[in-house]
């Protein structure tokens, strides 16, 4: 009997608990009704059902949500921040998000911070990172990426979904074409300027299809040591056995910095993230011995300039005898010889935005075959 009587008072509290708990939601629900649909004060409705508008919050008009963020409501204050990011207003979306950051969940900072990285706020991410307040994950990796934290730092699972891949896990050259071109970037930026290039590239290979192969882009920030200067790119390799094994594996290679302008010394092509695929299309074809056709440095016209017939394949020096055949003066030389070009128009060694002709696309591809047959020989 007294089993029976306990097994009734369980149940009976039991149906008084769920009675409360559906009329406490379904007044809940009318309160947050109210404030959508009439002029109930927000904040008092908010104070009386806490938790259902702090689930619900997100459905809030704007002016509502921004009236409980200046009212310190956390999920107020994130809420209205991530529709302030969605409108460009960062640094306004910012005052509130920075309030709210250590109220609310893992999920919530995580979906902050990717939307953080899709508008590149790069200082509000460093921020959070410098704080501990921001999760491991995709924007965490892009941050590290556009840092430059050490190449060996960065997952490399992570770069292989982006398509890129890292110093220690060197992709594996092609046999598919005459030369193989290693593309090695030290930041974010750089390793996706690369990729743009050999998409471009590969559309319309020049100065024909087999020649220059590229490998994805390869992280190597760590390994190089690179000058924030405004005149030429210039990256230095720090460990001479990694340089050599780059020289080993690839015919050339592409470094891209943040700074400085576009340069190839011997079969090392250096840019920065500024150079367009015009500039990168110039300097490329340095690697097959073109020269400049505007006015060389005065350290090269001293000893170039004081040869004689045919240096490269787009520049004829004449020592007072005639130039070839339907050769222009170049600008080249100011001292020593007079320079030609086989153009009387600029053409990309002289103006790089100009693009490839088909003249100097003819003499590109002749280059390559004699090139070969050299090292056949």
């Amino acid at each position: 009997m007294q089993t029976l009587v306990k097994y009734l008072c369980y149940l009976s509290g039991l149906l008084f608990s769920l009675l409360i708990a559906g009329s406490s939601n379904h007044l809940s629900s009318i309160g947050f009704w109210h404030v959508l649909n009439t002029k109930a004060d927000p904040l008092q409705s908010y104070w009386q059902f806490p938790r259902y508008f702090s689930n619900n919050i997100a459905h809030l008009p704007r002016l509502t949500l921004g009236f409980l963020a200046r009212e310190n409501i956390p999920s107020a204050q994130y809420n209205y921040s991530l529709k302030l990011i969605k409108t460009n207003k960062n640094e306004q979306a910012k005052l509130f998000w920075l309030q709210s950051i250590t109220y609310i969940t893992h999920a919530q900072r995580q979906d902050l911070a990717n939307l953080l990285l899709a508008r590149s706020r790069w200082d509000d991410l460093l921020l959070l990172k410098q704080q501990e307040l921001l999760p491991k994950g995709d924007a965490y990796n892009h941050l590290a990426l556009h840092t430059s934290n050490h190449y060996k730092r960065i997952p490399n699972a992570f770069l292989n979904d982006l398509g890129f891949t890292a110093l220690n896990t060197l992709p594996a050259s092609n046999s598919s074409c005459i030369y193989n071109v290693v593309m090695i970037g030290v930041h974010r930026e750089g390793l996706y300027k690369l990729q743009s290039f050999t998409k471009q590239f590969n559309k319309v290979p020049e100065p024909q299809k087999g020649v220059f192969c590229f490998s994805k882009p390869v992280y190597a920030a760590g390994a190089l040591e690179c000058k924030n200067t405004l005149s030429m790119a210039n990256c230095k390799w720090k460990n001479k056995a990694l340089r050599g094994k780059v020289a080993k594996q690839f015919d050339y290679s592409v470094i891209m910095s943040k700074n400085g302008t576009a340069n190839v010394m011997g079969k090392q092509m250096q840019l920065s993230t500024s150079a367009n695929y015009h500039v990168f299309l110039h300097e490329l074809m340095h690697f097959s011995g073109f020269e400049d056709e505007y006015t060389l440095p005065q350290s090269k016209q001293k000893w170039l300039c004081l040869k004689q017939g045919y240096v490269a394949p787009n520049l004829y020096i004449s020592q007072g005898e005639p130039p070839p055949t339907g050769w222009h003066q170049s600008e080249s030389c100011q001292q020593g010889g007079v320079a030609y070009k086989p153009s009387k128009d600029w053409s990309i060694m002289q103006y790089q935005q100009l693009g490839l002709s088909k003249r100097y696309r003819a003499l590109w591809q002749k280059q390559i075959q004699q090139q070969e047959t050299l090292t056949l020989d």
